[in-house]
């Protein structure tokens, strides 16, 4: 095929300038007069937008490789030269360096940008037509784009990542990938997209196809197309993949947790197989269980587990059993875990007897001001009329105060049974219609036993202490243990300074 030449006119005449985007030359050869500001009709202007006598000349040029461009300078009054920037043609008859009334042509056998300088030309302000660069000019040489299937991405049960790349070689390009394979009548194609840069790099593509059968192979090919005709690359390279297959459902036992006496919260981890799964625990005093949770459903999840649990209430306390996870799909045999075991926190002690007198009223004798810092001690039994004692539970039935307080310290013993070990204390020293206490004591920890106390009155009970000499008191015991509901002792004491 005859290469195609283009005719271009070294530009003598200043003129107003504005790029373009390139656009490809048509095939026969074109005249390309931009001197004379194209006032002759006889010859194809290099041209964009302007009036019929002051058309703006072009920057960019685009043609396809293989193509010649004719450059001349018939002006005998002004040498030009055409100086490459960069990469350059074969060229002959094109000087480098500025002479008048010459003439050659250059061949681009090799796509890519190629840019050149007329040096001897303007690139300077004037003040009728402002700023006008005739020095730079860009070649746009496209070539013949390629493309390559690659492998295929993201396979699940029923959906794929198809992949390719392309190089468009400066053309604009359209793509969509072609597919075939069960489930699939003849070929199917993704929507057309676009390359969204016509540039001369390798560009990945890719599309996703969905509603494919599990375990199945399918094959695809990357199909690109170039040009005013929709010339298509010759990319003949293909690809197969294979979806993930359908398995049966996988049951993993994890251990209890929130061990209560009466209820228990059993966990696992279910992996669906690729497709929709029923699970349930199964669970008894032995490995026959006899009994199971209400069933749930899991969605396939592309091939990972998912966390699943389930509460049980009203167990038996102090009482072992045995659990395990299952699982079913359409898929056999049933996904089942490893038996597991947990126990039932055992049931609250009954009351335990009292090993002291009950507690008395105490008789106030004077004593020197205590501190503000706690501290524990053991005190003799109160003198006084005997007082009611709480129910079987946290609290062993004596609490017992000092027979004598003095200054600004409150010194007592309480014993704490089993099922109050653990749990949160708290003694309050309150006025006669107090709304806040006057002295406020929380151990940081609590055990089953003998605990004694020392708890300190604020500055302000202190103060009236001092003034009246004599204040009546009431210590208020609140004890709420890890399980069951709080229990609240009170007791009066008289405080003398």
């Amino acid at each position: 095929m005859r290469p195609r030449t283009l005719l271009l006119f070294a530009l003598v005449l200043l003129g107003a300038v504005a790029a373009v985007s390139p656009a490809l030359t048509n095939a026969a050869e074109v005249k390309l007069q931009v001197n004379q500001n194209c006032v002759d009709p006889e010859w194809q202007c290099w041209t964009t937008e302007g009036s019929a006598l002051r058309p703006q000349p072009a920057l960019a040029l685009k043609i396809a490789a293989g193509d010649e461009i004719m450059f001349t300078d018939h002006d005998a009054s002004t040498p030009a030269a055409v100086v490459w920037m960069g990469s350059a043609p074969a060229c002959t008859g094109v000087p480098t360096s500025a002479v008048t009334n010459w003439e050659g042509k250059c061949t681009f056998a090799t796509s890519g940008i190629y840019k050149f300088e007329s040096s001897t030309l303007f690139d300077e302000e004037n003040t009728l037509y402002g700023k006008a660069n005739y020095r730079d000019y860009e070649i746009v040489v496209a070539g013949t784009p390629t493309d390559l299937t690659t492998p295929a991405s993201g396979e699940t049960q029923t959906e794929a990542m198809l992949n390719g790349s392309i190089e468009p070689e400066g053309n604009t390009v359209e793509y969509h990938f072609e597919y075939e394979g069960p489930g699939v009548a003849g070929k199917r194609s993704t929507p057309t997209t676009t390359l969204s840069e016509a540039d001369f790099t390798s560009d990945s593509v890719s599309a996703e196809v969905t509603g494919l059968e599990p375990g199945m192979t399918y094959n695809f090919q990357l199909v690109a197309n170039y040009g005013v005709g929709k010339t298509s690359v010759s990319g003949a390279t293909q690809e197969t993949f294979t979806t993930h297959a359908i398995t049966a459902p996988s049951a993993t036992t994890l251990a209890a947790a929130g061990l209560e006496e009466t209820e228990a919260t059993l966990k696992g981890t279910v992996n669906p197989g690729g497709e929709a799964t029923e699970y349930f625990f199964e669970y008894g005093t032995d490995t026959h269980y006899g009994q199971k949770t209400e069933k749930a459903t899991l969605q396939a999840s592309g091939g990972s587990s998912q966390g699943v649990s389930a509460t049980l209430k009203g167990l038996t306390p102090g009482t072992e059993y045995h659990f395990r996870l299952v699982a079913k799909n359409k898929q056999s045999p049933d996904g089942e875990g490893l038996d597991r075991s947990f126990k039932t926190a055992s049931a609250t002690p009954a009351k335990e007897p009292s090993t002291e007198p009950p507690a008395r009223e105490p008789s106030p004798t004077p004593s020197p001001a205590g501190g503000n810092t706690t501290a524990t001690t053991s005190s003799p039994p109160p003198s006084g009329q005997p007082k009611a004692e709480p129910a079987p539970g946290p609290l062993f039935g004596s609490v017992k105060l000092a027979s004598t307080q003095h200054g600004g310290v409150v010194h007592g013993s309480l014993l704490v049974s089993s099922a109050g070990s653990g749990g949160r204390l708290q003694i309050e020293l309150l006025t006669k219609g107090a709304t806040a206490p006057v002295g406020k004591l929380v151990p940081s920890s609590l055990h089953a036993g003998k605990l004694a106390f020392a708890l300190p009155l604020s500055a302000k009970a202190k103060a009236a202490l001092r003034h009246h000499r004599r204040l009546t008191l009431t210590v208020k015991i609140t004890l709420t243990p890890l399980h069951g509901a709080a229990l609240t002792i009170t007791r009066g004491v008289v405080v003398r300074a």
